[in-house]
């Protein structure tokens, strides 16, 4: 056999046998090549029947039916993977439910006169009906495969190095991603990225490369790291049944013409507003990808022009377009979320809104179509003046693509359908004209006359019709400005009302914001008018307060404010520092220090030493303003005689002793 052979294979399945059963089902065998029965087996199991297939490589495997060799729907997608990639998988009855039975159809093409039809004759008449172009044959869309690149562990809440952590894992999930990114472009493999940004990277990617699955593995692999993980999977398809034969297009149907609104994301919107600028299509699904935007927009029309309602065009967005081969309409400034919603308001009469994605995608539409719709109305008066007969929408599809007017008329005209002339055959030789010949024509031309003279008065009616349909046109036009303008004068002057109420709202808000700010800095003033007033009589000294006890705290207090001698020191947080902390204060000949929480035993004794006193805050009354200390002067004053009278009564026990060890010492030493 030559190299063009065509294999196909034809199965169904044997007598109380089902694919839904727990045991293997088996199956009847046909194998054709160019047409000719090559080989048949009557019995062979579902495995064995995928060896031959893979062994084969058929261009079809044919069926009646192809629920008889998988449960369901979902039980497709494992068949077709175990598969050679050029075999179709064909089912020769037609889409379901509106299947044909195998018996019509060997009958309709003669391939069984008549009688019961056996397993195996049943799989040869399905190869044979195969390779005649009848059936269609299961195709999977979206050859696609999603890439994401997510972390490998949570970063949570940490210690100090919290953030150093998170900033290299961002990083790192960034790297792989560009990484990705390149091998992509290297292949010459077309993709479309949706990435969480952060401060420090990227916090995860999702990259849906347009290639299969094993071209995709062979630049990219999966990777399960303790920082972050790349995961290669292929895109759910979907499966169409698509004829062996293109079925012609009618030519009285005209595709519908649309403006196409996309809002990209996690979420995708998409809306398709029609000519006429009615909504005729709005939806939003999670992780839709290019492909199933485009194949969603083809199933309702063809899409004239791309909106987006944010600046720069999001990436998405510019591949759809390039695609499709059409322009791209942006907003000139960025549109308020108090429009959209208005807009959305607006048309929550005639479709529904689900969620803010697909508010914005229809507002992306509603203002691209708005942009050219100065031109619509120019063609529209144009056609209507001039009285052409085109196809008007499809006419705007052109302009709106970039044609000039009378371009897009010139090129309608064009592919207008040629009128054929038929010429009527001569009679080879002439007829006698006799008198019943002759009776039968006058008979023929008086009843032509009649209807032409009853087809001249319904023209005549109808052109009446016309002229009257004309006048009220014009009449109910008159009416609907008239309408249109005072609902217009009502539209702007109830959102100029929302408007200022808005408005008087957020000033009374405010207005009561700075009353409640004003009687909160009036309470402080008096606050602290009372302690000026106490510190000029003397009651009052005001203490200069450090945050902690440390050598670092002291120094950055003594930059920013300054420490002289005879100052006295709050410590808010008297932990932390030693005896070389307390060498600082000494060193500047502090007065006294006043603690708020216990002060270390060896940086009290220094202090001491250097006849500093230590005063817990609740024995001078600590009072606190803001930023701001006082202690009381007669309480201060107390505590700082105390403490000097028990240095002193100290210094002279300590001199008696002393003494007394002196002598001892003497007499020590006289002894001897």
């Amino acid at each position: 056999m030559g190299d063009d052979s065509v294999f196909i294979v034809g199965f169904d399945i044997l007598p109380s046998q089902s694919s839904r059963s727990k045991a293997s089902p088996k199956f009847s065998c046909a194998i054709l090549c160019n047409g000719a029965v090559l080989n048949e087996y009557p019995q062979l199991s579902q495995r064995d029947l995928l060896d031959l297939v893979r062994e084969m490589r058929p261009m079809y495997l044919a069926t009646d039916n192809i629920f008889e060799i998988v449960p369901d729907s979902k039980s497709i997608f494992g068949l077709l993977s175990r598969m050679p990639a050029e075999t179709k998988f064909v089912q020769v009855t037609g889409v379901p439910p509106n299947q044909v039975p195998l018996k019509v159809l060997a009958r309709r093409y003669k391939l069984q006169s008549g009688g019961r039809l056996t397993p195996l004759d049943s799989a040869k008449i399905a190869a044979q009906l195969a390779h005649l172009g009848v059936g269609h044959r299961l195709e999977c869309f979206g050859e696609q495969t999603e890439i994401r690149v997510t972390r490998g562990r949570k970063t949570g809440s940490g210690g100090q190095s919290a953030n150093r952590y998170r900033r290299r894992l961002h990083s790192e999930i960034q790297q792989a991603t560009r990484f990705i990114e390149s091998q992509l472009k290297d292949a010459e493999i077309e993709y479309d990225t949706d990435i969480r940004d952060s401060d420090f990277g990227y916090e995860s990617a999702r990259l849906v490369a347009y290639a299969p699955l094993p071209a995709v593995r062979g630049l990219v692999e999966s990777k399960r790291g303790s920082d972050f993980n790349v995961f290669v999977s292929p895109v759910r398809k979907r499966v169409e049944f698509v004829p062996l034969e293109p079925q012609p297009i009618p030519s009285e149907l005209r595709p519908q013409y649309f403006v196409l609104g996309i809002d990209p994301g996690t979420t995708a919107a998409l809306c398709l507003v029609s000519l006429d600028g009615r909504v005729s299509f709005l939806t939003s699904r999670k992780g839709l990808t290019r492909a199933d935007i485009i194949r969603l927009v083809y199933q309702h029309g063809m899409p004239v022009i791309v909106a987006t309602d944010v600046t720069p065009v999001p990436h998405l967005v510019k591949k759809i377009a390039g695609t499709i081969n059409i322009g791209i309409f942006t907003p000139e400034r960025p549109i308020p979320v108090a429009d959209k919603q208005e807009l959305a308001r607006q048309f929550s009469r005639e479709t529904q809104i689900r969620n803010a994605h697909e508010r914005d995608a229809l507002t992306a539409a509603i203002y691209a179509y708005r942009s050219v719709l100065p031109r619509l109305e120019q063609i529209d008066l144009k056609v209507r003046e001039e009285q052409l007969v085109v196809d008007r929408n499809h006419l705007k599809a052109l302009v709106i693509r970039g044609m000039t007017i009378n371009e897009a008329l010139a090129s309608l005209v064009k592919e207008e359908p040629e009128t054929v002339e038929v010429t009527t055959e001569q009679p080879s030789r002439e007829e006698g004209l006799t008198q019943a010949h002759f009776d039968a024509l006058t008979e023929k031309n008086e009843t032509l006359e009649a209807e032409n003279r009853m087809l001249t008065e319904q023209n005549d009616d109808l052109k009446r019709l016309t002229e009257y349909l004309k006048f009220r046109e014009s009449e109910l036009q008159q009416s609907l400005d008239i309408v249109s303008r005072d609902n217009y004068w009502r539209v702007k002057r109830d959102r100029e009302i929302g408007k200022k109420e808005s408005a008087l709202r957020q000033a009374v808000a405010e207005a009561d914001r700075l009353r409640t700010q004003v009687l909160d800095l009036t309470k402080r003033v008096e606050l602290f008018r009372g302690v000026r007033r106490l510190e000029m009589r003397g009651d009052t000294i005001a203490v200069k307060t450090i945050p902690h006890f440390t050598r670092e705290g002291i120094q950055a207090y003594n930059n920013k404010v300054g420490l002289k001698s005879g100052d006295i020191v709050l410590f808010e947080d008297a932990s932390g520092g030693g005896p070389h902390t307390a060498t600082m204060l000494i060193d500047r000949e502090i007065k006294a220090v006043i603690v708020d929480t216990p002060l270390s035993h060896l940086s009290e004794e220094e202090l001491v030493k250097a006849l500093i006193p230590v005063i817990d805050a609740k024995e001078v009354e600590l009072q606190r303003i803001e930023e701001f200390s006082f202690i009381s002067r007669k309480k201060f004053e107390k505590v700082f005689q105390a403490f000097t009278k028990e240095v002193r009564e100290k210094a002279r026990k300590k001199g008696e002793d002393d003494l007394v060890e002196a002598v001892e010492r003497y007499k020590r030493q006289i002894e001897r």
